[in-house]
């Protein structure tokens, strides 16, 4: 009979811890969510501006390529340019 009654109130006992400790463990997946869902935003803004970063500097890339053509395209006039000015005779100093 003692057994069966300490058996009881150790049953008794961790039911009481269990439903206890679920009450705490339910808060605290509630918060995990919330956390869960702010890192989920968090993530999506950062993927999207990463995605705009990468279109700006495929933008960029353009502008330097064509940059660098008109960069080409103007030496090449002004070396074209000196080849067609006559040589210029250097200066006589005076004493």
């Amino acid at each position: 009979m003692r057994r069966k009654i300490g058996l009881l109130t150790m049953v008794l006992a961790a039911l009481l811890f269990v439903s206890g400790c679920g009450q705490k463990i339910k808060q605290e997946n509630e918060q995990l969510k919330k956390q869960v869902a702010a890192l989920t935003d968090e993530n999506t803004g950062l993927k999207n501006e990463v995605a705009t970063l990468h279109k700006d500097a495929d933008g960029l890339k353009v502008q330097v390529t064509n940059l660098t053509a008109e960069r080409d395209a103007a030496k090449k006039a002004v070396e074209a340019a000196k080849a067609k000015a006559p040589a210029k005779k250097p200066a006589k100093k005076k004493r």
